[in-house]
């Protein structure tokens, strides 16, 4: 005797009742590219070789632009051909670097009547005289011109004239000689570029003004007006350094030379 059927089971060689199916298998295909959760193979083709050139590239440009920036930000620096100028210094020469300019009109011919008791420049400062002397050229020269005197004598005395500044602290000693001829002057003028002058002045003791240590540091400047050479020598009257170009010392020399000089042009 069989036993009963299973629930579901259909009981074997009992009809109405067809034999279970049997599950269908899919035929055997290709694998497919990649499995789940990969990406599929890259392709390989010519995009990755031209990228690679793209960089190398890139790398060869930025390492010749480098070296070129670097060969004209050095050029100057490894020149050895080279040369720099600069600002040159020179001893002073004691003389006047520029000439004077018609300031005013009138005056006396006579260098000491030039010489007045007071010198108001054009840059309206008065200087007040502190002294006065007139004398031989040849005895009031130094070393250095009394050569130059002998053989371009000049002619009549030599004629100066001490001044104190407007502040008192400044002594400006102003002398002027004539000569037969304005060539004889610019030779006498010459010497002054070897410390050829008159030999120093300072105030008189009935000026009141101070008297300097002796031989003071002074500036001396010099010019010509025609046959006339004119000195100006400028210290302080403490006796102090003079300073360079740039000071006081030297611009009152020059200040009271050019005035000097403006008076004998327009006298003449």
């Amino acid at each position: 005797m069989n036993p009963p059927p299973w629930p579901g089971q259909q009981p074997p060689g009992q009809p109405g009742f067809p034999p279970p199916a049997t599950p269908a298998v899919p035929p055997a295909g290709p694998p497919l590219p990649g499995g789940p959760g990969f990406p599929p193979p890259r392709r390989s083709g010519g995009g990755g070789a031209l990228v690679w050139l793209l960089i190398v590239g890139a790398v060869l440009v930025l390492a010749v632009v480098g070296t070129g920036a670097v060969l004209v930000l050095g050029g100057d620096d490894d020149d050895s051909d080279r040369t720099s100028t600069l600002p040159s210094t020179s001893v002073p020469t004691y003389q006047s670097t520029t000439e004077p300019s018609p300031t005013s009109s009138g005056g006396a011919v006579d260098p000491s009547g030039v010489l007045g008791r007071t010198i108001r420049t054009a840059k309206g400062n008065t200087f007040t005289q502190a002294g006065t002397r007139t004398e031989s050229c040849i005895t009031r020269a130094n070393s250095v011109l009394l050569p130059a005197l002998r053989t371009h004598p000049c002619v009549g005395s030599m004629y100066s004239a001490v001044y104190a500044s407007p502040s008192r602290q400044i002594i400006t000693s102003v002398s002027i000689l004539k000569f037969a001829t304005s060539t004889d002057a610019s030779i006498v003028k010459g010497y002054t570029n070897q410390e050829g002058w008159p030999k120093l002045l300072t105030p008189s003791d009935a000026s009141g003004l101070p008297q300097p240590r002796a031989d003071p540091a002074y500036w001396t400047r010099t010019w010509t007006q025609g046959a006339n050479v004119i000195y100006a020598q400028s210290y302080w009257s403490s006796g102090g350094p003079t300073g360079g170009r740039d000071g006081s010392i030297f611009a009152t020399a020059g200040e009271l030379g050019v005035e000097v000089t403006n008076t004998l042009l327009w006298s003449n």
